[in-house]
């Protein structure tokens, strides 16, 4: 990701929500998505355009759309609620645009995600 970043003259804020952004997903693949051992397991496609930066995940866990994936309950107190969604929370957050789809054994999550931070959000 550094390498990426250098060469594409991407701003600290951006690169960090790139690196986010690849963690959730491939830990997610990796602990609900039945990747662990898998040779090969995900594989990542990145592209600087004019604006935005162009990501292409995928992975060869079981079929599962992260844009569909509920919200989180940001009404209860930090002790009453379950463990977990914030991940797809924030890749939800820092992505303009996501797509998805299932392609033979693989899941395919097109992001674009601006070279600007996302706006910060009053419920984290």
């Amino acid at each position: 990701m550094e390498t990426f970043g250098r060469q594409n003259g991407l701003p600290p804020d951006t690169l960090f929500s790139l690196n986010l952004v690849l963690e959730e997903l491939f830990t997610n693949a990796l602990k609900h998505g039945g990747c662990v051992g898998l040779a090969a397991a995900a594989r990542v496609s990145l592209d600087a355009r004019e604006g935005e930066i162009a990501v292409e995940f995928a992975d060869r866990g079981a079929a599962f759309d992260p844009a569909s994936a509920p919200a989180p309950d940001f009404s209860s107190s930090l002790a009453d609620r379950q463990p977990g969604g914030l991940g797809l929370h924030f890749v939800r957050q820092f992505a303009r645009e996501i797509a998805y789809r299932r392609s033979g054994e693989w899941n395919r999550v097109a992001l674009r995600l601006p070279l600007t931070p996302a706006p910060s959000n009053p419920d984290l």
